[in-house]
C-alpha cells in the first residue's frame, strides 16, 4: 500500500499526490490540522474539519484520484497518508443494480 508523508504548514495547504484508493488512514503529528478531499484540494482554517493531534483517522476519499490536502493549526505537522483500500459497490453483498 502506497503511503505519503507530507509536511503540513501553518501558512497555505498542502496536497497529497491523486490517491489511488477510496479510503486511507491519516496519521497526525505534534500539531492538528484542517483537511479537505477533492480533486483539487485546498484545505481552510474556517471551512474544513480538523484532526487533533497526534491521532489517527480514517477518510473515505469520494472516488479514486481525489487528493487530500492539510493546513496545520499552531505549528507545522507531519501528516502521514496510507492508502487502505478500494471499496466497489458491487462487493457489497446484498446489492443490487438496474441496468438501463
Amino acid at each position: 500500500m502506497t503511503v505519503q508523508v507530507i509536511s503540513a504548514g501553518t501558512g497555505s495547504s498542502t496536497a497529497s499526490s491523486a490517491v489511488a484508493s477510496t479510503k486511507v488512514r491519516v496519521s497526525v503529528g505534534a500539531y492538528p490540522v484542517f483537511y479537505a478531499v477533492g480533486a483539487s484540494a485546498t484545505a481552510y482554517a474556517g471551512n474544513c474539519e480538523i484532526i487533533p493531534a497526534e491521532t489517527v483517522r480514517y477518510i473515505n476519499m469520494q472516488g479514486l484520484g481525489n487528493q487530500i490536502a492539510f493546513l496545520a493549526s499552531g505549528g507545522s505537522s507531519v501528516v502521514t497518508v496510507q492508502q487502505i483500500g478500494t471499496v466497489y459497490s458491487s462487493s457489497i453483498p446484498g446489492a443490487t443494480f438496474k441496468t438501463a
